[in-house]
């Protein structure tokens, strides 16, 4: 008898870690936006969480007291993008990964990460 209730303690022992697991992976497959492109993004009404690649378009930069203008292209279409700080690495026509939230026309952005000699580096 005791056997079989040490069995069936071990059987859902992991028969709870698999679900933990699979849990796990959804939500965090779910908490990951992928990357889209200026012209996927433009296509929407509203988008929030995203990640979009594109480059900052050369002369584009207005800076205002509330934050930082700028607009980003991936060659076919563009947007105008918000973000509250000026990251110390900013330039234009360089390539960035813009976080943030699409309404009302403009990229809200939390974070613009530069690439940076082999990596990201993270402002926002």
């Amino acid at each position: 008898m005791a056997k079989g209730l040490v069995m069936n303690q071990k059987v859902l022992l992991g028969l709870a870690l698999g679900v933990a697991v699979v849990l796990i992976v959804v939500a965090f497959s779910m908490s990951i936006s992928p990357y889209i492109s200026v012209s996927d993004l433009v296509k929407k009404k509203e988008a929030y969480g995203v990640q979009v690649v594109g480059k900052i378009v050369p002369n584009s930069t207005v800076i205002t007291d509330n934050g930082v203008y700028f607009k980003l292209t991936d060659g076919k279409a563009t947007v105008k993008v918000f973000c509250k700080h000026l990251p110390a690495n900013y330039r234009e026509g360089v390539q960035v990964v813009v976080v943030g939230d699409y309404y009302n026309g403009t990229l809200h952005a939390t974070q613009v990460l530069f690439k940076c000699a082999s990596k990201y580096t993270l402002f926002g």
